[in-house]
């Protein structure tokens, strides 16, 4: 697989030179534009950053995000409305539009078209959000949020097919802010010192850490239940996310009874998969993602079944700059 990588490699610098040097014309935008990208194939939290930025400034700005609406049934510009699904958009922005139905939610999988037609048919839009956009560089935020983990950093990874990178880790320079997500709560601030060490931002960047925290509600599209209940009973979880080992921690910390049925990222259940669910879920709850509830539910909905929603923190003992200021600043200042 190494030749692959050095070939991959070379293409993927050779592209980004060519945006680098002005050969190919790489949009910027009157609006505040937040882009949120990660170098690896998934599971650094990018729709966390998404979901926390929208929640924080929903209340003073007109929001509309930007996603491709990976693995969606659909096609070209799609504007989320009340009869959308997670089939129709893709599961993360049902799963922001469901959250939060204020927004406006689009996908469209070249960002240049879908930021036209924001600008014409959503004009009052007043910050647009574009979520996995850093290898998009067709078009350019105002502000690049690179997110990688504390567990598996990007500079301890390699370029496909060997590692899962998509592009050369000297790519997190063209980042103004880099979080390191899912960090320990308790996280040791010679940790934090290492990582800033091999990271090398530049003297622009700012890097901050984030931790992982779960509600202790769950829910359901009815009502919504304390998590401790679930101790009452054995329960299933099911998930299609890139990483579940948090989850699957932080139940297990509470000393739950359940079998975990464990699917591929952005999984769309089949016959044989809601078949298996139905049959080792009969009796019993079905916990599962925020993310999957909007495509497990509509398959299995004489069940009960809940999501848990995650969100992330920021602890002001290991971050020397203020995450909600920093990005407050960069909107106001467009």
């Amino acid at each position: 697989m190494y030749p692959l990588s050095v070939l991959y490699s070379i293409y993927s610098s050779f592209r980004n030179l060519l945006f680098d040097l002005g050969l190919i014309d790489s949009i910027e935008y009157k609006i505040p534009t937040i882009g949120i990208g990660n170098l690896s194939t998934g599971g650094t939290g990018k729709s966390i950053i998404v979901d926390y930025l929208i929640e924080k400034f929903k209340k003073n700005k007109k929001i509309t995000t930007l996603s491709r609406g990976y693995n969606r049934k659909t096609k070209g510009f799609v504007h989320a409305s009340e009869s959308s699904d997670a089939y129709e958009i893709g599961d993360e922005p049902f799963q922001f539009f469901s959250k939060h139905p204020e927004i406006n939610v689009v996908v469209s999988e070249d960002r240049r078209k879908g930021m036209n037609i924001i600008l014409k048919n959503l004009s009052d839009t007043e910050l647009c959000i574009w979520d996995d956009v850093f290898q998009h560089r067709f078009v350019k935020p105002g502000l690049m949020i690179l997110s990688t983990t504390f567990q598996y950093p990007f500079y301890k990874d390699e370029i496909l097919p060997i590692g899962n990178l998509r592009e050369n880790k000297d790519s997190s320079k063209r980042a103004d802010i880099i979080v390191v997500t899912k960090c320990p709560i308790d996280m040791h601030i010679n940790d934090k010192k290492s990582i800033i060490e091999s990271l090398n931002p530049l003297a622009n960047q700012k890097v901050f850490f984030s931790s992982l925290t779960y509600k202790q509600k769950i829910k359901s599209n009815v009502d919504q239940i304390n998590i401790d209940s679930l101790a009452e009973s054995d329960f299933i979880l099911v998930t299609g996310i890139s990483d579940s080992s948090y989850l699957v921690k932080f139940l297990k910390s509470k000393a739950f009874n359940f079998k975990h049925l464990k699917y591929s990222d952005h999984y769309n259940f089949n016959k044989l998969s809601i078949d298996k669910i139905r049959s080792l879920s009969s009796g019993k709850k079905i916990l599962t993602t925020e993310k999957d509830f909007g495509r497990l539910k509509p398959k299995i909905s004489d069940r009960d079944i809940y999501y848990i929603e995650v969100s992330m923190q920021f602890n002001s003992e290991v971050n020397e700059h203020n995450f909600d200021k920093t990005i407050s600043e960069y909107i106001n200042q467009n």
